[in-house]
C-alpha cells in the first residue's frame, strides 16, 4: 500500500479547537511548551486553541450525574485529619504523585502505582499531578497535567478539571503548569513547607533562591499522615469492603474449579481472571499459591510447582478496589478425600480455632498483643494434644517460647491504602525495639554439620552454631514489613503483659531483662497475671520451672559492641524508649527544624484496638524443617519440649494459615470477608 503523506497545514483551526473544548485559559502556561515541540502544533495560534474561555463547575450537577451510591472521594477530611496530627495551623503540605517510569534501555516500564500519600489526600490514580494543603486557609488543591490532542492520539486522554473535581472533594482543581507561581506567591508569607522526605521538596527554577528563606519540615507529614490512615474514614471501609468481596467470590471460584486443576501456577490464573472479570485489575501482593512443603514459606511466590501428591494447597491472595486492599488466606486440601489425611485435617482445624477465638475477642479496647498471645496459646495446646510438643505443661512450653517454633509470625497488621499499612506490625508493643536482620543471625559457621539435640550428648551445643545450608543470608530488607516472632519475642510479650504494661509515650515503662540466668530458661519469664478487663485472659502461670543445664550461649559482638547470641530475634535492652507504632524511625535532616507544635507525645499507640480500624487475623502453623532444625531442634532449651519422631508425620503438611481482613466498630467488630473456609468450604468442596 502506498504511503500517504498528510499536510498537516491543512488542519482547519475550528476543528482542531472543537478537541480542545473546555480548556480553561490557565492551561496555557502548561501547554505552550508541549506544544511549541510539535510541529504541527506550533502553526496554530494559541488563541485559538485554548481561547479565553472559563468553566463554571456545577458541583451538585456532576454528583448528581455520577453513579448513584457512588460518593465523592473524601480529600478535605484526609487533609483535616493530617493537619490535626501535625499539630501545625501553619503552612503548605506539599506531596508530589507518582510520575510514569520505564526500565533501563526500553520504552516500557513497570505498571503504574499512584504513591498512597498522595492518593491519600487527594484520590487520584493518574500520574503527573501534585497536591497542596494551605493548612490556614483551610485550602486543598489539586493539580493535575494538561494533555494535548497529539498524545490523546497515542495514550487516551486524562480526566479533566470538571471530572476530578466530580471524583474527589478537593477544593479546587488546576493544570500543574501554575503551581510554580502559586508555591512563589503562597511561600512568601506563609514561610513553612511540610514534605515526605527531601527528594520530594518542588521542583521548579526559583525554589532554591526561595527555599533559603523558608523553615521547611520533612519529618513530621509521614507519621501524621500514618496516625491518620489508621483510623479508616467510611467511604475507605466501603472501599476495603468492596475488594474483599471481589476477592472472596475469587477464592469461592478456585475452591469449586480447584479439583481440575494440576499445577500451582493454575490456581494463580484462576484468582487472577476472577478478579479482573470483577474489573479489578491490580492486586495488593503477589498471589501465593504453596502446595506442599512450599506452605511452609510464608511468603512463596513462584507458584509453579505441580499438586499431585500433596496434602494441602495455601491460597493468600487479595485484590484491591480503588487502590484499597483486601487480603486473604484460604488453605485448600487437594485430591481425594482419602489423601486429606489425620495429620492435615488436625492442623486445618487447630488453625481455625485459634482464629475463630480471636475474632470473637475483638473490640474497642484490646490489646493486638494479647491476642497474639491467646493464638500462640492455643497452638500450644493443639500441638501437645496431637503429641508434637511433649515433656510440660502447656502453660510451662507457652512461657519458654516454643511456640514460636510453629508459629513464627504476627497475628496480623492493618490494612488500608498499602495491605501491609503503615511502618511497624499492628502487635509489636512499642518497647518491643525492631532490630535490623543483620543482627539476628551470627555469621560464624562451623565446619562441619552439627546433629540435631536429639540426645544427652548433644544437648551442651551451642545455640549459636548452625549448619550452613541453613542459613539465609540476613540483610535489612529480607522481611519486609514482616518480622520473624521467635521465643524471646513472646517471653518479652508476655512480661510485659503480665504487668499490665500498656505503655504510652508520656509514661515509659522498664523493662530491664538483665539477668544472670540464662535468658533462654523458661524461669526469667515473669508469673502472668490477670490483664484488663477488655482483654482476654493470659494462660494461669506455672510454678517456676528450672532449665536444663546448657552451656553459656557462644557469642560475638557486632560493630557498636552489641552482643548477638544467634536467637533468630534479638535480646532487649535495658529501659528502651518507647516507640509509636504508627511512626517511622525519624529521619535526621540538615534542613530547617519542624515548625509545628508536635503533639508526638500525646499520640495513641495503635497497638490498642480503636473504632474503624482494619486488621487481618491471620494464625497459621506451618513445618518448615530448615527453620525448625536450625533454631529449634538444635537447641536444648526447645527440643526437649518437640517430639520429632511425632514431627515425621507433619512435615509433608506444609503449613495451614487462614486470614480475613476484620473491622473493629463500636460494639465488637465485623468480618469484612466472606471467603468460605472451616467446614464450611470442606463441604463446599466435597471434603465434608
Amino acid at each position: 500500500m502506498e504511503a500517504i503523506d498528510i499536510e498537516h497545514d491543512l488542519v482547519v483551526v475550528e476543528e482542531f479547537d472543537a478537541l480542545t473544548k473546555g480548556l480553561v485559559h490557565s492551561a496555557v502556561s502548561a501547554a505552550v511548551a508541549i506544544m511549541l515541540s510539535i510541529p504541527f502544533l506550533s502553526r496554530i495560534p494559541l488563541t485559538e486553541v485554548v481561547g479565553n474561555r472559563s468553566i463554571e463547575v456545577n458541583v451538585a450537577e456532576l454528583e448528581a450525574k455520577a453513579d448513584e451510591g457512588v460518593k465523592r472521594y473524601p480529600a478535605k477530611q484526609h487533609a483535616r485529619k493530617v493537619a490535626k496530627e501535625l499539630g501545625a495551623d501553619n503552612g503548605i503540605i506539599y506531596l508530589p504523585g507518582q510520575l510514569e517510569s520505564t526500565w533501563e534501555d526500553s520504552d516500557q516500564g513497570p505498571p503504574f502505582r499512584q504513591r498512597r500519600y498522595f492518593y491519600y489526600l487527594t484520590g487520584i490514580d493518574f500520574p503527573g499531578c501534585s497536591v497542596t494543603y494551605d493548612i490556614a486557609a483551610d485550602k486543598l488543591t489539586l493539580w493535575i497535567p494538561f494533555t494535548p490532542p497529539a498524545t490523546i492520539l497515542w495514550f487516551g486522554k486524562t480526566p479533566t478539571l470538571e471530572e476530578c473535581l466530580a471524583r474527589s472533594d478537593v477544593h479546587d482543581v488546576k493544570y500543574i503548569g501554575e503551581l510554580p507561581a502559586y508555591l512563589s506567591a503562597r511561600l512568601t508569607t506563609i514561610k513553612s513547607l511540610y514534605a515526605l522526605r527531601s527528594a520530594q521538596l518542588p521542583k521548579f527554577d526559583g525554589f532554591e533562591q526561595l527555599r533559603s528563606s523558608l523553615k521547611i519540615d520533612v519529618t513530621s507529614l509521614q507519621p501524621a499522615i500514618d496516625e491518620a490512615r489508621v483510623i479508616k474514614s467510611d467511604y475507605e471501609v466501603a472501599m476495603i469492603r468492596r475488594a474483599n468481596e471481589i476477592s472472596s467470590a475469587a477464592h469461592r471460584k478456585v475452591a469449586l474449579q480447584l479439583s481440575g486443576m494440576k499445577n500451582e501456577c493454575e490456581i494463580e490464573a484462576a484468582f487472577s481472571a476472577a478478579c479482573r472479570a470483577a474489573n479489578a485489575k491490580a492486586q495488593a501482593y503477589p498471589i501465593i499459591a504453596g502446595s506442599g512443603s512450599n506452605a511452609s514459606t510464608l511468603h512463596y511466590e513462584a507458584n509453579n510447582e505441580p499438586l499431585a501428591g500433596r496434602q494441602l494447597v495455601v491460597l493468600d491472595a487479595g485484590t484491591e478496589w480503588s487502590c484499597y486492599a483486601s487480603d486473604i488466606t484460604r488453605t485448600l486440601p487437594l485430591g481425594p478425600r482419602y489423601r486429606f489425611n489425620l495429620e492435615a485435617r488436625a492442623i486445618y482445624e487447630l488453625v481455625h480455632k485459634m482464629q475463630d477465638e480471636c475474632i470473637q475477642r475483638i473490640k474497642p479496647g484490646v490489646i493486638f498483643r494479647d491476642l497474639q498471645l491467646h493464638a500462640t496459646f492455643i497452638a500450644v495446646q493443639g500441638l501437645l494434644e496431637l503429641g508434637i510438643l511433649h515433656n510440660g505443661t502447656a502453660e510451662e512450653i507457652f512461657k519458654n517460647g516454643t511456640g514460636a517454633a510453629f508459629f513464627p509470625h504476627g497475628l496480623g497488621h492493618h490494612v488500608g491504602l498499602d495491605v501491609h499499612e503503615l511502618v511497624s506490625s499492628l502487635f509489636i508493643s512499642p518497647l518491643i525495639p525492631l532490630k535490623p536482620l543483620s543482627l539476628l543471625y551470627p555469621q560464624q559457621q562451623p565446619s562441619t554439620p552439627v546433629p540435631l539435640c536429639s540426645s544427652d550428648s548433644n544437648k551442651n551445643l551451642s545455640p549459636s552454631v548452625l549448619s550452613k545450608d541453613l542459613l539465609r543470608p540476613a540483610g535489612e530488607g529480607m522481611w519486609g514489613k514482616r518480622r520473624p516472632i521467635g521465643p524471646q519475642s513472646v517471653r518479652a510479650m508476655i512480661k510485659q503483659a503480665a504487668s499490665n504494661a500498656t505503655p504510652t509515650p508520656s509514661s515509659p515503662t522498664n523493662t530491664d531483662t538483665s539477668t544472670s540466668q540464662d535468658p533462654q530458661s523458661p524461669s526469667t519469664v515473669t508469673e502472668s497475671s490477670p490483664t484488663q478487663s477488655a482483654n482476654p485472659p493470659l494462660p494461669p502461670s506455672p510454678p517456676p520451672v528450672a532449665a536444663e543445664p546448657t552451656s553459656q550461649p557462644s557469642s560475638r559482638k557486632n560493630s557498636d559492641n552489641s552482643i548477638v547470641n544467634g536467637d533468630i530475634d534479638p535480646p532487649l535492652p535495658p529501659e528502651p524508649q518507647p516507640r509509636r507504632l504508627a511512626s517511622p524511625p525519624q529521619r535526621q535532616q540538615s534542613i530547617s527544624q519542624p515548625t509545628s507544635k508536635s503533639k508526638k507525645s500525646k499520640r495513641p499507640v495503635h497497638s490498642t484496638l480503636q473504632p474503624n480500624m482494619v486488621v487481618t487475623v491471620e494464625p497459621g502453623i506451618y513445618f518448615c524443617r530448615p527453620y525448625i532444625e536450625a533454631y529449634f531442634l538444635r537447641r536444648p532449651e526447645h527440643a526437649r519440649y518437640i517430639d520429632a519422631a511425632a514431627l515425621e508425620r507433619y512435615w509433608a503438611v506444609g503449613g495451614v494459615r487462614v486470614e480475613d481482613c476484620v473491622l473493629v466498630t463500636h460494639d465488637g467488630c465485623e468480618d469484612l470477608t466472606t471467603a468460605p473456609k472451616g467446614g464450611e468450604l470442606l463441604r463446599l468442596m466435597g471434603y465434608a
